[in-house]
């Protein structure tokens, strides 16, 4: 019986997105090795995970505290999100681990960080167990690899590695020199999921037989939601549609009150992802900025129009960029309305005659469909590939 360690990221708070990605990771792995052990761990505090340990299938350890035990395993994965990503640590995970203890101030959690997820102590033997899956390396320029230590640290991760695909093609494009003629492009962990795993874990009963009737609505990433708010109104008068809400994630205070004056009922934190999947099945599309939202949409089937940013750096997880190179990457860059473009409340009504245009589009539709489903199968196929090899199958 083989030990499979998979580590995730870290889940603070209530996130349907990231509790799809690593859904996908428990539905992955004990289906394609039913035999093996297969052990979940996040590098911070299992106390304060977003979700309790009843509410989900997946269980993880601490790996803080069971850094041997993911080194003597006998494939390593690394699944999904922005692991491997310096700006990650510093904006981010360094001050949780601070803050729940455990690393006593941010010098040891980026020790920490390092040994765990860099393995920057190991042995090229234990990097050869390593496949990353589905992570991304975006945010990386060259202020990040102008640390010498980071530079050498992601350099000999990629290079040891049993297996690396990215879910994005410019992290693809980053590693592709390191790795030979080896692909390096994965998917998004949360296009793993499949409908029957959708149904065999319970995030849905059963799957409506005809589509939902909706527009889905949800704005959680951007700071300002007004505009976005009012495009939601104005595509769904022209779909002749019903707007709802998608309670997807947790909505910051500043946008409660805007969302609630346009007519939704927003909330602070969202319900079970459950309830809210159940909540998208009752719609035939969807507009939003938050990218997970966009993924599962797409992923069972009903379009997605998402908004953001085009004059942004990628300098953050929360950027808008990953939304546009997702969305370029699997043929759906028309699906895509820039955020500058309705700066301009004027401008709104010809945003809204234009989404509307394109969510009625079958075509167009189908051909998104199919190139995400498509990828999708061959970053599965890569997956299974490298897993067996490392593990000798």
């Amino acid at each position: 019986m083989a030990r499979i360690a998979v580590v995730c990221a870290f889940l603070p708070s209530r996130n349907t997105g990231m509790f799809t990605v690593d859904l996908s990771a428990y539905a992955y792995f004990t289906n394609a090795f039913p035999n093996d052990e297969v052990t979940l761990y996040c590098l911070g505090s299992t106390a304060k995970l977003g979700y309790s340990r009843d509410e989900t299938h997946q269980e993880y350890l601490q790996l803080s505290d069971h850094l041997d035990a993911v080194r003597e395993a006998d494939l390593i994965v690394y699944w999904g999100d922005f692991l491997h990503a310096k700006g990650y640590w510093e904006a981010d995970l360094g001050g949780w681990l601070v803050r729940d203890g455990i690393s006593p101030d941010r010098d040891a959690a980026r020790e920490l960080i390092y040994r765990a997820l860099m393995l920057e102590d190991a042995s090229d033997e234990v990097l050869a167990k390593v496949v990353v899956f589905g992570g991304t390396i975006i945010t990386i320029g060259a202020n990040d690899l102008a640390d010498a230590r980071y530079a050498k640290a992601l350099r000999r991760l990629i290079t040891k590695a049993g297996g690396i695909y990215f879910r994005d093609a410019l992290s693809a494009t980053k590693a592709s020199p390191l790795r030979g003629d080896q692909a390096t492009l994965g998917s998004d962990c949360a296009l793993q999921l499949n409908r029957e795993d959708f149904l065999k874990y319970g995030l849905v009963d059963s799957f409506p037989e005809k589509p939902g009737e909706k527009l889905g609505v949800f704005f959680g990433r951007s700071k300002w939601i007004a505009q976005p708010l009012a495009l939601g109104r104005a595509v769904a008068r022209q779909m002749g549609a019903e707007a709802m809400w998608v309670p997807w994630l947790r909505s910051a205070p500043r946008q409660l009150p805007l969302a609630r004056m346009f007519g939704f009922p927003a909330t602070r934190e969202p319900p079970l992802p459950k309830e809210a999947i159940a909540k998208l099945l009752e719609c035939k599309a969807v507009v939003t900025d938050t990218y997970h939202l966009c993924v599962n949409a797409w992923n069972l089937g009903i379009p997605a129009v998402c908004i953001g940013f085009g004059s942004q750096h990628v300098g953050h997880t929360l950027g808008d960029k990953k939304k546009e190179i997702l969305y370029g990457q699997y043929l759906a860059a028309p699906f895509y309305i820039y955020r500058e473009h309705i700066q301009n409340p004027t401008a709104i009504p010809a945003a809204a005659r234009y989404a509307a245009k394109m969510l009625d589009d079958h075509a167009q539709i189908d051909i998104v469909r199919d190139s995400i489903h498509e990828q999708a199968g061959a970053a599965r196929a890569r997956l299974a590939s490298a897993c067996k090899r490392v593990l000798g199958c």
